[in-house]
C-alpha cells in the first residue's frame, strides 16, 4: 500500500498472505496490528481510532495499535507486525 493511502489518524485493512492486517497512521508513525477482534474476531479497520487506541466495532473491546494489547485487560494481545515505510510503500513484515 502507498502510504498516501493512509491519512493522519487513519486505519486500512490489508491483506498478506491471507493475514488481514489493520494499518493505522498515529502521529505520524504507521502501525499494523492483526485485524480481527480477540473476542468474537470482527475486524477492527471497521471500528473506530482515537489517538492511539481502536475500538472494534462489534462489542467495543479496545487495543493499543503500537502493541496490540488490549487495554481492559493487558494480559490479553493481538499480534503487531514490524513496518516501514520504503519509497512511498508501507513495508509490513509477519515473520522474523
Amino acid at each position: 500500500m502507498n502510504e498516501g493511502e493512509l491519512p493522519e489518524g487513519g486505519m486500512r485493512k490489508a491483506v498478506i498472505d491471507s493475514t488481514p492486517i489493520l494499518l493505522a497512521k498515529v502521529e505520524g508513525r504507521v502501525h499494523a496490528m492483526f485485524d480481527r477482534c480477540f473476542h468474537m474476531g470482527c475486524p477492527l479497520s471497521r471500528g473506530t481510532l482515537d489517538g492511539h487506541i481502536v475500538t472494534c466495532p462489534c462489542h467495543d473491546w479496545r487495543y493499543d495499535v503500537r502493541t496490540g494489547v488490549f487495554v481492559d485487560a493487558k494480559e490479553i494481545m493481538l499480534p503487531t507486525y514490524e513496518c516501514k515505510i520504503e519509497d512511498g510503500m508501507i513495508m509490513i513484515r509477519l515473520e522474523d
